[in-house]
């Protein structure tokens, strides 16, 4: 681990010393941070290092009204995210972009849940993540179920009037209450952040329903809110460009920052069978990864955020016990890297990475654009009129 001293006073590559390019330890050795990236403890350390991203764990699953588990969901995330670390140097062979050298990126640890209390939770959670967007840094949150999202997205509105959101989900979740009536479940989210007052429907994208939930009532209700929606057999004909395309469109339209919430369960249950509510003809991995990198290249990175939910470690293959994370989980580590990856080629102002080419390269050269149709644009917004970023 990077001493707090030693990070407060270089910046860059040299933020994480001689680890960026080489750490001469196993990978079971350590305490398993995100990718073993520098732990900060508490909201001072994070005041005076000022990191461009921070990784924070919600570890609840209060939420959840099916098959529970998603708390152990950032420890799984992050046991997963070990076994390619040390160093902290990505550099993607495909793509050839490395995020890590770019942005300055810790992990700012769990948020202390209540156990049993919802509202206390998500104001913990609320609390945790405005500390990061305080310090103008780029929250990524691990969860958990996917009720923690309307927490993070009303600490996302205390900084941001007018918000775009895409959220990728086999569920729309968005439930007048939950089941049994209880507003703050894993299937209201979505209504809860609308009477926020800080999303418009237009603004809004779900990407990956199917099956069986919810009913046509409440698609109805979405209709009339102007909200978008692209199921899977839209996906199967459409093809992930053009809905990407729209999705940032319609999310970077008119708005002060954009939030992406993305269920582990879009995913065919075959990819990642670690959720607690799977539900067959989902994404490939290959589409996720896809879809990712599109629109993690679409947004200003410095006013983003982000979170990834309802990884349940007790029910995905390959682990037994979190020490080394299962196929689900380790999914989802690589999601939120590629995710890095992108908004890192965006703060650069590049649109496509630089990979090592063999002398005899057979391919067409893409990396992001992948040289079919248009491609959504990032967006030059004006200052904010309002708050302490507020220009005088």
């Amino acid at each position: 681990m990077v001493s707090i001293r030693y990070i407060r006073n270089n910046m860059g590559m040299e933020f994480y010393g001689n680890s960026y390019k080489g750490n001469d330890e196993p990978i079971f050795v350590g305490i398993p941070t995100f990718l073993k990236l520098p732990w900060l403890r508490s909201h001072e350390e994070l005041k005076s290092v000022r990191p461009d991203v921070a990784i924070i764990g919600e570890p609840f699953d209060f939420g959840t009204t099916i098959r529970p588990g998603a708390r152990y969901g950032p420890r799984a995330i992050r046991a997963a995210s070990t076994v390619p670390s040390p160093p902290y140097e990505h550099f993607n062979i495909e793509t050839g972009v490395d995020p890590f050298g770019v942005f300055r990126t810790v992990d700012y640890g769990d948020v202390n849940v209540s156990p049993g209390d919802v509202v206390e939770s998500h104001r913990r959670m609320t609390d945790k993540v405005k500390e990061v967007l305080d310090i103008d840094g780029i929250p990524v949150m691990l969860g958990g179920d996917h009720s923690i999202t309307f927490a993070n997205v009303r600490a996302f509105a205390k900084k941001y009037k007018n918000i775009g959101m895409i959220h990728i989900d086999t569920h729309a979740d968005c439930a007048p209450q939950g089941l049994c009536g209880f507003k703050y479940d894993h299937g209201a989210h979505i209504r809860r952040i609308m009477e926020l007052g800080c999303l418009k429907g237009k603004n809004y994208t779900l990407i990956g329903p199917r099956g069986y939930w919810p009913g046509p009532d409440l698609y109805k209700w979405m209709a009339d809110q102007d909200f978008q929606w692209f199921t899977m057999l839209d996906v199967e004909e459409l093809g992930i460009d053009k809905i990407a395309k729209e999705a940032a469109d319609r999310a970077n339209d008119n708005v002060d920052a954009v939030y992406i919430s993305w269920d582990i369960d879009t995913f065919d249950p075959a990819y990642a069978p670690g959720t607690g509510e799977p539900e067959p003809n989902g994404l490939t991995s290959r589409e996720g990864m896809r879809l990712m990198r599109l629109l993690s290249t679409s947004f200003d990175p410095d006013r983003f955020a982000f979170d990834l939910v309802e990884v349940a470690p007790n029910y995905d293959v390959s682990d037994g016990n979190s020490y080394n994370g299962g196929i689900t989980s380790g999914l989802a580590n690589r999601l939120i890297v590629e995710l890095l990856a992108g908004l890192s080629l965006t703060k650069k102002g590049l649109t496509q990475g630089k990979p090592v080419r063999p002398n005899f390269y057979r391919g067409l050269g893409n990396t992001y654009d992948f040289g079919k149709g248009p491609k959504a644009k990032v967006p030059k917004r004006p200052p904010l009129t309002y708050g302490k970023d507020a220009k005088k």
